[in-house]
């Protein structure tokens, strides 16, 4: 770490140079100077063109709540005036249009593009707010700011206009709640449980990549009675987006519903976006699509240059097809340890391990699924910052710390886009290798780090050896399983 003159000053400098940064982001949104560094503008750029891409996944919320005022459902994303000059569909839970979209939705598309993209901004300024107040030292509360609003990735998402930001908000929540309960001399269980309601609400309403972390914060003590509110939250209000009329104008109706659960081949071969060239059904105009599109897309496999999933990656490694179960394995493995945490009977380690677990599978949306595009890299930037802020904490993971925030400066930076020659549909493998290395390797490494260091815990736990990979050993009669 820096030390001394070095620290204060470069304490005193960084706000500044954060700021400055957000700044050129923004001013680029109109001018385009960082467009060389992704695909899709780099090539507009070539053809003299800057805004084919911008705002392309943004113009879809605002339609969505006009649609439901017109009475059309909030996924017929094409259907109607047009309102902006692009879109792709929208597919997150419809109750994200009414709480959120709506009040972008009475403003002219690039009038209200503008908006969003300040909202992003914000959001993500309170994520590293947020998770910056649980240290004191103010260069490390700095770090978290420039994780959070100094990226590449986070570029992409302010030129398409993605929704994506509250998502990486709702997983800091998240993780604030399980850290409060882990330091719980220091904050209470009240405090702890609202985090963790507050961030599940915002994921599930957002984008449900915290679904598979369900299973870990229902068998702990500690989360279960909050996870369970916020589900019956969830349930509740995702119920009235099916049965109510108004708020799901085009329903097939609950019957039709169930059958298509009851059908999973029927819904991979009739509703999966990219299978039917954009078209919609009316299957896929029911609120119900937000759900059954998981089934829909599943196994389903693109090798676009643009999607940075690691099936693509190792596919286009070994010029084959590797069945798609295989990728699952990640998703699997940390569902699978999410039983065995209990089997710590320590309390801060098994906290600690579940922490850490959370984060961990909180990456596998990047391991396990087929498209995955680099805008969803911001959600790695959560998971490095609360890292860093225990940097100094006796945690057993303490010692891995240095080598995921190195890895994560990886993921900020540019993709290798703009060190190759120009694209096209031919693009060579290697090519291909070396755009994707950049963000899926470091993902891949991140992850096994983590499990490692939890196996690692887990097998000292349960044979009574608690000594901590990175911290302070235990002694004395915790170290014969007393507490």
């Amino acid at each position: 770490m820096v030390k001394g003159t070095s620290k204060n000053r470069l304490t005193r400098v960084l706000p500044y140079a954060i700021w400055a940064w957000v700044i050129f982001m923004l001013v680029s949104l109109k001018y385009g100077w960082l467009d060389r560094f992704f695909f899709g503008t780099m090539n507009a750029k070539v053809q003299g063109i800057h805004y084919d891409v911008q705002g392309i996944d943004y113009f879809s919320l605002p339609r969505g709540f006009l649609n439901l005022l017109e009475g059309r459902s909030i996924f017929d994303t094409w259907g109607g005036a047009p309102y902006g000059p692009r879109a792709t569909w929208y597919l997150s839970h419809p109750a994200f249009i009414v709480f959120v979209a709506s009040f972008f939705s009475f403003f002219s598309p690039w009038v209200s593009y503008g908006l969003f993209t300040l909202f992003t901004v914000l959001v993500m300024a309170y994520t590293a707010f947020l998770i910056s107040q649980y240290t004191k030292d103010q260069l490390t509360r700095q770090w978290c700011f420039v994780f959070l609003l100094c990226s590449f990735p986070l570029y992409w998402v302010l030129l398409t206009g993605n929704s994506h930001a509250p998502t990486v908000l709702g997983l800091a929540f998240l993780f604030a709640g399980v850290f409060e309960t882990l330091h719980d001399k220091r904050y209470t269980p009240a405090s702890a449980n609202q985090k963790l309601i507050i961030g599940l609400l915002i994921c599930f309403f957002s984008k449900p990549v915290v679904f598979i972390m369900l299973p870990l914060l229902l068998v702990l003590p500690e989360t279960r009675r909050a996870t369970l509110k916020s589900l019956a939250i969830y349930a509740f209000v995702s119920l009235l987006f099916l049965w109510v009329p108004a708020l799901n104008p085009e329903s097939i109706g609950v019957s039709k519903v169930f059958d298509l659960l009851l059908h999973p081949d029927f819904v991979r071969q009739h509703m999966n976006i990219y299978k039917n060239n954009f078209v919609l059904n009316e299957y896929m105009k029911d609120n119900s699509i937000h759900w059954l599109n998981l089934i829909a897309q599943s196994n389903h496999y693109m090798n676009h240059i643009e999607i940075f999933s690691l099936s693509s990656f190792i596919n286009t490694l070994f010029e084959t097809q590797v069945p798609p179960t295989v990728f699952k394995l990640p998703l699997l493995f940390t569902v699978f340890m999410s039983f065995f945490i209990l089997a710590i009977k320590d309390r801060q380690i098994r906290l600690q391990a579940a922490l850490l677990l959370l984060m961990a599978t909180s990456l596998t949306f990047f391991l396990s699924y087929s498209i995955v595009w680099e805008y969803q890299y911001t959600s790695v930037f959560p998971v490095a910052a609360f890292l860093l802020i225990q940097k100094n904490d006796h945690t057993f993971y303490q010692k891995i710390i240095p080598y995921v925030l190195s890895l994560t400066l990886l993921i900020s930076l540019p993709s290798l886009y703009f060190l190759l020659p120009p694209y096209n549909a031919d693009t060579l493998a290697t090519q291909m290798l070396l755009i994707r290395s950049t963000r899926v390797v470091p993902v891949l490494l991140i992850f096994l780090i983590m499990i490692v260091a939890i196996v690692k815990q887990f097998f000292y736990s349960v044979r009574g050896n608690r000594e901590k990979l990175g911290g302070v050993p235990l002694s004395g009669n915790r170290r014969r399983g007393y507490r």
